[in-house]
């Protein structure tokens, strides 16, 4: 089975989470949101599923 990685250079944990930011802002972690990288995830994951099931 063929499989692929994505790397997001510079993203931090959280980045589909609109709220992260945030809260990494408030506790001093790193945590963020990343609209770019959020959308490219979900529309690569969809991809994958509608290969995998359609």
């Amino acid at each position: 089975m063929k499989f692929q990685l994505t790397s997001y250079p510079g993203v931090k944990h959280g980045f589909t989470n609109p709220a992260a930011t945030g809260r990494g802002e408030k506790f001093g972690i790193p945590l963020a949101y990343s609209e770019t990288a959020a959308r490219d995830a979900w529309d690569g994951a969809v991809n994958f599923y509608r290969k995998l099931f359609g």
